[in-house]
């Protein structure tokens, strides 16, 4: 069967100047203006990415802020949804909150390829007042491969050295469940850590995780407020998305692990489940990077969505929906 065609387009979505790829049944929406998110996610016309509904088609005027931590204060945790890049580990953020510069301004976006075989677009931040750091979003979408890349680069800009690690945070609507590999020498119980204080992750950790094998499994059925992840070298995640009148949706997030290797949350992959609204959060996280002033650290990751004939009952099943060799 031939490879189907990509086509790039300019449009809007939710109130937002975008940029739809397409290929085939897949369709990721690009929203530069808030944070260089990839806004919109769809598979066969189903939309996969939750979007905060106080929010849509507004933007934040990054430039004329003075104070940025007064206004960051002001604004509380801006949510916007898709799937972005935020610098872990989050115990560094400054007032509990993203860093404004980074999740809120605007990204600039170059559409560097657009031909029926691929489509690659770079999304810039701006240089981040608080940190001193720079990120750019590469999405890569093949016409020959059933998947897309995002790689993110986090570069100083400053004139110190900084310690970040590359964060990539996907909201995803609900009802699903995640699917993550544990490690055999995990210190978590179960290789499952609960990270806190997200929620009442301790609480429900029963309720809500449990194993195939050596598969963690996390339900994100209701809403609840938890957080949990897992320090497998694997490096990838699986999510199985349950689409009113379309079935069930796999989607798969895989990056490269460096053994030994420092990482913000002392995990690889993370889910979170919210409380308040009808979504959970597929996060995925590379090492932490020390940088020299003008160095740089990037983190390539690998997506597919695809569509999953029923819920896996047995390890072997995940893995079967959770490699390159087996996405349809």
């Amino acid at each position: 069967m031939a490879a189907a065609s990509v086509v790039v387009e300019r449009g809007r979505h939710k109130g937002w100047d975008s940029w739809h790829l397409r290929r085939g049944p897949l369709e990721l929406i690009l929203v530069p203006q808030v944070g260089g998110r990839i806004m919109g996610m769809k598979w066969r016309g189903r939309e996969l990415a939750f979007t905060q509904p106080e929010r849509e088609g507004l933007t934040e005027d990054v430039g004329s802020v003075s104070d940025v931590r007064v206004r960051k204060r002001e604004l509380g945790m801006p949510l916007w949804g898709g799937d972005k890049t935020w610098l872990a580990p989050q115990t560094r953020w400054t007032d509990e909150v993203p860093f404004l510069d980074l999740d809120s301004g605007p990204y600039e976006l170059d559409v560097e390829r657009s031909t029926p075989e691929r489509a690659e677009a770079t999304m810039t931040s701006p240089v981040c007042r608080e940190t001193g750091v720079r990120i750019v979003r590469n999405v890569v979408l093949p016409a020959s491969d059933k998947w897309w890349s995002v790689t993110h680069r986090i570069s100083n800009a400053s004139s110190a050295d900084v310690e970040w690690a590359a964060w990539d945070v996907s909201m995803v609507l609900r009802p699903g469940k995640v699917y993550l590999p544990t490690g055999p020498s995990s210190p978590y119980p179960g290789g499952v850590k609960t990270l806190f204080p997200e929620g009442e992750s301790s609480r429900p950790r029963d309720a809500f995780v449990s194993h195939l094998g050596n598969i963690a499994v996390v339900e994100c059925c209701r809403p609840f407020g938890f957080k949990f992840g897992v320090d497998s070298a694997e490096g990838w995640m699986l999510g199985v998305l349950e689409a009113e009148g379309h079935g069930l949706i796999g989607y798969r997030k895989e990056v490269p692990t460096w053994a030994g290797a420092m990482y913000g949350h002392g995990c690889v992959a993370e889910v979170y489940n919210s409380d308040r609204y009808p979504y959970f959060e597929m996060e995925i996280h590379g090492p932490l990077a020390r940088l020299k002033p003008g160095e740089s650290f990037q983190l390539e990751e690998s997506q597919a969505l695809f569509d999953v004939p029923r819920w896996p009952t047995s390890e072997a099943e995940v893995r079967s929906y959770g490699s390159h060799s087996s996405v349809p």
